[in-house]
């Protein structure tokens, strides 16, 4: 564990903040030492700013903290009144290596979407940091939950990952997502993704122009974390409406082979698939589950068969969006 440890000056009335490490262990990182330690500094200091009087916060502005650095290299002072600003957080993780500087941050947060604070882009996925992040089901002409209501079923955009991706080559998504950068509210984060991802600035501009209510970008609609050994994220979900009279699918090409939308039935019976094969190979990273469906492969094959879904059954979808895929039914059944 990193307790965080306050000490009175002895010659003045400054303080001064420590982080030391208690029972960390044989092979803990040095450098993830230095960056948990920076992050608690931060939420100490927002702590600080929030319950102190106009008064105490004058007298805190000088408060110094006292933060560990990589072995051999002493220790690093800053003063409160510099975590206040991006510029300020930034010199937190200069001493930790040149690249930090120029990074996005990212917010490291609790398990329920609190924010601890910022840390380089780079550092969290190496880690595998708790961090916010958006999901997003995107609609075709109609608002998902209207269609359903007529008993109808949606066509949602499903995308498949070039081969040439780092992480899950080949694999396939229905959803949009992306991490939420620092000081950055999700839903806005939702709106970037989707304009620079597919194209759709619709949501993006009735923001900048303050017609929000005309968006065809949902409200925040649930939150769900999302735990594995290479991803940690709580993720803000929403909901798009694309009218393809104003508005067409563009995604970039080298990081999406293939796009569509596609019948809600089909996506729903191949994320099963999909997860049935994961459990199979003993590969699902999510909570045990009780596949009990029934298989109606051939039924949709006779209902759909036009070329482009073809081999939709051997649809392999990326983990991450398969866990959020279940947080999403889960959240349609109560609301519905």
């Amino acid at each position: 564990s990193l307790d965080c440890h306050w000490a009175q000056q002895s010659s003045s009335d400054d303080w001064s903040a420590s982080v030391s490490v208690d029972g960390a262990g044989e092979g803990v990182s040095t450098e993830l030492v230095c960056v948990l330690s920076r992050v608690i500094a931060q939420s100490a200091a927002a702590r600080i700013a929030k319950y102190s009087t106009s008064s105490e916060q004058r007298r805190n502005a000088d408060l110094l903290m006292t933060l560990p650095m990589l072995e051999g290299q002493g220790c690093q002072r800053i003063k409160l009144s510099d975590l206040r600003e991006e510029d300020g957080i930034r010199l937190l993780f200069d001493p930790l290596g040149p690249d930090h500087s120029t990074v996005e941050l990212v917010d490291m947060v609790c398990s329920d979407g609190q924010v601890l604070g910022s840390v380089p882009r780079n550092l969290v996925h190496k880690y595998n940091l708790l961090h916010r992040g958006i999901g997003m089901i995107i609609s075709k002409d109609d608002v998902i939950f209207e269609t359903f209501r007529t008993g109808r079923l949606p066509q949602v955009y499903c995308h498949q990952r070039t081969d040439t991706k780092r992480v899950f080559p080949s694999l396939y998504d229905m959803f949009v997502g992306g991490v939420s950068a620092s000081f950055e509210r999700s839903r806005l984060t939702a709106a970037r993704e989707v304009a620079e991802e597919l194209g759709m600035k619709r949501a993006l501009n009735l923001m900048e122009e303050g017609l929000d209510d005309e968006s065809p970008l949902s409200q925040e609609l649930f939150q769900c974390t999302i735990a594995t050994s290479y991803n940690r994220c709580v993720v803000s979900f929403f909901t798009y409406t694309c009218d393809t009279s104003v508005e067409s699918l563009a995604w970039q090409e080298e990081e999406v082979q293939w796009g569509q939308f596609v019948p809600y039935d089909i996506v729903e019976e191949s994320a099963d698939l999909s997860i049935e094969r994961l459990v199979n190979d003993g590969a699902w990273p999510g909570e045990k589950v009780i596949l009990d469906y029934e298989p109606t492969i051939m039924s949709l094959k006779e209902r759909y068969s036009e070329e482009k879904y073809e081999g939709w059954e051997r649809w392999d979808y990326v983990p991450d969006g398969l866990l959020v895929w279940q947080a999403w039914k889960k959240y349609l059944e109560r609301r519905l």
